[in-house]
């Protein structure tokens, strides 16, 4: 019994640290879109060579960053972190 407190309990706190700072959170995963998004971009527009396999990869982190952010949306986006070091339009508060 005392082992399953335990276990319910690191679970618990694991799932609340995960995103204690949900402003550095959320801004670490549209930095890192961003990035993503760069590196396409210069493909499309012709300034990097078309490379099918590194497209792909890009794709497949673009694909899993959305996934993180969509999973966790209400972590990242819980009420009274409007306010802070963000930049993050007023209108996703409403």
């Amino acid at each position: 019994m005392r082992k399953l407190i335990l276990a319910i309990s690191t679970l618990a706190f694991a799932g609340s640290a995960a995103f204690a700072d949900p402003i550095q959170e959320r801004q670490a995963l549209m930095k890192e879109r961003g990035k993503i998004a760069g590196q396409l971009s210069k493909v499309v527009k012709g300034e990097a060579a078309y490379d099918a396999a590194a497209v792909l990869v890009a794709l497949k982190a673009l694909h899993a960053n959305a996934e993180k952010f969509h999973a966790n949306v209400e972590t990242l986006f819980p009420a009274g972190s409007e306010t802070g070091d963000t930049t993050a339009a007023p209108k996703i508060w409403e």
